[in-house]
């Protein structure tokens, strides 16, 4: 999961270590989403120090302005879905790969991860490249508006009718809007109060331990696992026990499996609008859990958790 940390670092380590930066010092402009951690980030101002500005698309607009869902995101989806469509199509015919009541078992970590290496190699450098012509997001002096995709070529237009651009691609900034809302908050919902041991202590709610406690038990049972053999080292381990790193759902997915809990995961964007629900189902669950998930902060329903 990201958080301001990680991002920190992910623009130290790659950014930074661009001679262009590192020894020449060129200008960087750093863009990313309007999620709550990178807001953070760029209020934080930590990053100017390296000449490194941060530019966030504005929320709504990623359809128009973030290069990744314009001409990248779309592919990956679509291939993912094919390949879990077919891994479920073998899984109801394949008894190994059921559960004793007779539902295809999660796919291993391991294949998944495979899957976006599938896809990851039919991209090249150029499509990328690419991606950011479409959003515009070029030196100066070699955007051409011609280059723009289409509604964004549109909108920039100087004889731009919008009645006529609203009908045409209105939907663009849209596609959220007819998505269900989601309050969490008190009373319904448990917040904790810091974000990053926030999920643990959602988990260990109603368990006689603390959150510290709760991650050092989930994190011995991760290791006997030979599911997540190659997947995880010593280092992460440690780094998410004590709390040096953001647990995420691997973690969910192994406490659903640890305690015999159905637990739901419900992510809602920074407008309260509900993005994904996925649940991490038990066979013969002994408990019911909903999680609420908001950039990197995550919440426990209480109204109707089974105890």
């Amino acid at each position: 999961m990201w958080s301001e940390d990680l991002l920190m670092a992910h623009a130290e380590s790659v950014i930074c270590a661009r001679k262009e930066t590192q020894l020449y010092r060129e200008p960087v402009l750093y863009v990313i989403d309007s999620y709550g951690c990178h807001v953070k980030l760029a209020d934080s101002k930590r990053l100017e120090r390296y000449k490194i500005f941060v530019l966030l698309v504005p929320l709504n607009l990623t359809n128009l302005l973030q290069p990744l869902d314009v001409a990248i995101n779309r592919s990956y989806q679509e291939f993912y879905r094919s390949k879990y469509g077919d891994y479920i199509d073998t899984a109801l015919r394949d008894p190994s790969l059921q559960s004793k009541a007779g539902n295809p078992k999660m796919s291993h970590y391991a294949k998944m991860a495979q899957w976006t290496l599938d896809w990851v190699v039919t991209k090249s450098g150029d499509s990328v490249k690419k991606a950011f012509t479409l959003c515009g997001l070029v030196a100066k002096a070699t955007f051409k508006m011609d280059e723009l995709y289409a509604p964004l070529k549109a909108i920039l237009k100087p004889d731009l009718d919008m009645s006529e651009w609203h009908a045409a691609y209105q939907h663009l900034v849209d596609e959220g809007a007819d998505l269900e809302s989601l309050r969490i908050a008190a009373p319904d919902w448990y917040v904790p109060e810091k974000e990053r041991s926030s999920l643990f202590c959602c988990l260990a709610y109603g368990l006689a331990v603390s959150p510290h406690e709760y991650a050092s038990s989930l994190t011995r049972y991760m290791t006997t696992l030979s599911d997540l053999d190659g997947l995880l080292d010593e280092n992460y381990l440690a780094a998410v026990r004590d709390g040096d790193a953001d647990p995420g759902e691997l973690e969910i997915f192994e406490a659903a499996t640890m305690h015999g809990w159905n637990i739901t995961l419900k992510t809602v964007d920074a407008e309260g609008r509900l993005e994904s629900s996925f649940t991490y189902a038990a066979e013969n669950a002994a408990k019911d859990v909903c999680l609420g998930r908001s950039g990197g902060f995550f919440a426990v329903k209480v109204d109707g958790y089974l105890l």
